[in-house]
């Protein structure tokens, strides 16, 4: 589409952010991924992110909120509780794939006049403006992960290589 430049550059940025976050899976090593730091297990914020992004960008309301349990134990997306099961690398990749698709989908066939429309699931503010908090989100909890990494003397920052 001609008329797609900052659709275009959000979408970049978007999932170069969403890339630092699967970075940050891989390189977590084994005793961190179930430890409780800053209040909540480690994985746990992960899943916190993505569910956002499920959640927000999308064009409908989503049928449930994702992420709330997994394999029917509640994981508690939103912090509100310990979770009730330890998710593994594979299970929070999986989430990871799940939410790739429901972005795709969200920037699929749009262009720039499509961003200042409003958002169908909160009219009060713009695709872009939905698009753009996703992207601070993100960037917010990788530079939170990363402190945790630091903290425990992980080397930061292999995503940019």
């Amino acid at each position: 589409m001609e008329n797609s430049k900052l659709l275009n550059s959000l979408r970049s940025a978007l999932f170069f952010s969403f890339t630092m976050l699967e970075k940050i899976v891989e390189i977590c090593p084994g005793e961190l991924w179930n430890k409780k730091v800053s209040g909540f297990v480690f994985w746990q914020q992960l899943i916190h992110t993505l569910a956002g992004m499920y959640g927000w960008l999308r064009e409908e309301e989503p049928e449930s909120i994702p992420f709330l349990e997994f394999n029917g134990k509640k994981i508690y997306p939103e912090f509100e509780s310990e979770p009730e099961i330890l998710l593994t690398k594979t299970d929070v990749t999986e989430c990871f794939n799940r939410t790739k698709e429901a972005v795709e989908k969200w920037f699929a066939g749009k262009d720039d006049d499509w961003l200042i429309s409003p958002c169908k699931i909160n009219t009060g503010i713009t695709n872009f403006d939905i698009t753009e908090g996703q992207i601070r989100h993100i960037m917010y909890h990788v530079g939170h992960l990363e402190a945790i990494f630091r903290e425990n003397g992980i080397k930061t920052g292999e995503y940019l290589e």
